[in-house]
């Protein structure tokens, strides 16, 4: 098949650029999780703006991979709706199925450190928060004004002040 090469090829280029896209992303995670231990609370905006940016890149590419995957997948008699890279890079003997397959696993390396560095982020922020929270309800006093209501709406005699809503007028 003539147009095999030039497609696995296209492939490959596609891959790296997502992998290098995920390398911006990683830097971007990890300088989020400097942001979080220091509680920089002002960078987070600058922060979650390149994320984004990156994350509209890493679909834009995502979708021109998906598009030649299919058209590779009916090439090679593959249901193109379906087929995926592995099946592609399993069902093509070629030796451009090699550096397909070699790229692909750096690709998905890369891709799952950066899934696993997010995750780490996700943990800081929960123990951060957990600390928040139990510093906002240590010691805090008994309030025995009427009119409180908790979060969920009901109305109760006395609770701790921070948990309670107080109405007014």
């Amino acid at each position: 098949m003539p147009t095999f090469p030039p497609a696995i090829t296209q492939l490959c280029c596609l891959l790296r650029q997502e992998e290098a896209t995920c390398h911006q992303l990683l830097e971007t995670v990890h300088t989020e999780r400097a942001a979080i231990r220091t509680l920089a609370i002002t960078e987070f905006h600058s922060i979650n703006c390149r994320r984004l940016s990156i994350l509209e890149s890493l679909q834009s590419l995502a979708n021109e991979r998906q598009q030649l995957v299919r058209e590779l997948a009916g090439h090679c008699g593959l249901q193109p709706g379906t087929a995926s890279i592995q099946e592609l890079i399993d069902h093509v003997q070629d030796p451009s199925s090699d550096d397909l397959r070699d790229v692909y696993r750096s690709y998905m390396r890369v891709a799952k450190t950066v899934r696993d560095e997010i995750g780490q982020n996700v943990v800081l922020i929960e123990g951060i928060r957990g600390v928040v929270d139990q510093a906002l309800s240590t010691g805090t006093p008994v309030s025995p004004v009427k009119n409180l209501y908790a979060a969920d709406g009901q109305a109760i005699g006395t609770g701790r002040v921070n948990v309670l809503i107080h109405q007014q007028g």
